[in-house]
């Protein structure tokens, strides 16, 4: 019987992996959120450029992916920096896709692609510092 026990070990952590990039991803928009309604309200009410909204946005996904990819796998036993990865490239994704449904504009860009490799790194990162947690 203790032969079993790993086995079923491995695959309940396969299936907990995937709970936790979703915990992950939760998390990453929890802290995304307070941070654009932050600065579109700095936008509104000051004259900040807007040149450097990318900036922001760019600034607000490098803590937000970063946060829950470490989250997402601190307590993994392998493979931290694919979880991770998978946080950031969602992350991205959702972002994109809700972005280009308010804008009505579905384009990818060299920003988009920018933000999806950028995404990915980070997250994988935070994979690897997740990981070593334990």
């Amino acid at each position: 019987m203790a032969g079993q026990t790993p086995g079923l070990k491995k695959q309940l952590d396969e299936h907990v992996n995937v709970l936790r990039v979703i915990k992950g991803l939760i998390l990453s928009f929890l802290i995304t959120l307070p941070c654009f309604l932050g600065f579109a309200l700095i936008l509104t009410y000051t004259d900040f450029p807007e040149k450097y909204t990318f900036i922001a946005v760019l600034i607000t996904t490098i803590v937000s992916v970063l946060t829950a990819s470490v989250y997402s796998t601190k307590n993994v036993k392998s493979k931290g920096w694919i979880n991770g990865c998978a946080v950031g490239v969602l992350y991205v994704v959702v972002l994109y896709l809700a972005s280009s449904i308010v804008f009505m504009n579905f384009t990818v860009d060299v920003q988009v692609i920018l933000t999806v490799i950028i995404g990915a790194i980070v997250g994988c990162l935070g994979g690897i510092f997740g990981i070593n947690l334990h």
